[in-house]
């Protein structure tokens, strides 16, 4: 499994000239936290080698890159954008274009939320071929964050930034059996704008409409003891 981590937005440089991912929380900076407890981090199936992250090309996140980064990640690769992009999809596009063909399931991660997961994204998509895309979603009304809805037979139906369309909300991390999945959801997303955007920006979680879009399913995965690092 590979994992691409796009840190390119506006938001990870703060005012006092650190960056959002160095932030400590509980002793520990917001990115080692988050990324290092996912349950398939602890298990062995993601070790440094998979992990890509996306940085916007700039003087703090260079530093970081070159500091940090390559101190806790020594064999992960690093791809700098030369200017923001137009939204966390196309952000990490930059990182799937590092990801063989071949590599299997593809995560993104936003790395900004905490949470407790048994979720095993490789068994998931050998146990079925007609899933393609998983969600890990926790219970909330609060539209600060992306929703997905279901069917009265649990299958994802519609997928939305910003507006609370059901109580599954997307804890930010996505997955797919593989990249050519992702590829062609955000074909989908880049053919349908006024549906997907939100203020004029492309976000991972609609994505799965073109998933959906394409006849394969998306399934739900419920996570545990959230906790939104970046609002701590």
């Amino acid at each position: 499994m590979k994992v691409v981590v796009p840190l390119a937005g506006p938001d990870f440089e703060r005012e006092d000239g650190s960056v959002k991912a160095e932030l400590a929380i509980g002793g520990q900076p917001l990115l080692r936290r988050c990324l290092e407890g996912r349950v398939w981090w602890q298990r062995g199936q993601v070790r440094d080698v998979d992990l890509v992250f996306v940085l916007r090309d700039t003087p703090r996140s260079r530093r970081f890159a070159g500091g940090a980064l390559a101190t806790w990640y020594p064999g992960a690769r690093i791809v700098m954008l030369s200017a923001t992009a137009v939204g966390g999809a196309l952000s990490a596009l930059a990182g799937v274009a590092l990801v063989s063909s071949d590599a299997g399931p593809l995560c993104v991660d936003l790395v900004d939320i905490e949470y407790r997961s048994t979720f095993d994204p490789v068994r998931c998509f050998a146990r079925s071929s007609s899933v393609a895309a998983a969600a890990l979603v926790f219970t909330s009304n609060n539209p600060a964050y992306s929703y997905l809805r279901t069917d009265s037979e649990g299958n994802v139906v519609e997928a939305a930034e910003k507006r609370v369309i059901s109580q599954h909300a997307s804890a930010g991390t996505y997955f797919f059996d593989r990249a050519a999945t992702y590829l062609e959801a955000l074909a989908h997303s880049l053919r349908h704008p006024e549906q997907v955007t939100h203020r004029g920006l492309f976000f991972v979680c609609p994505l799965y409409n073109g998933v959906i879009a394409a006849g394969r399913r998306v399934v739900l995965e419920q996570v545990h003891d959230v906790r939104d690092v970046k609002t701590t």
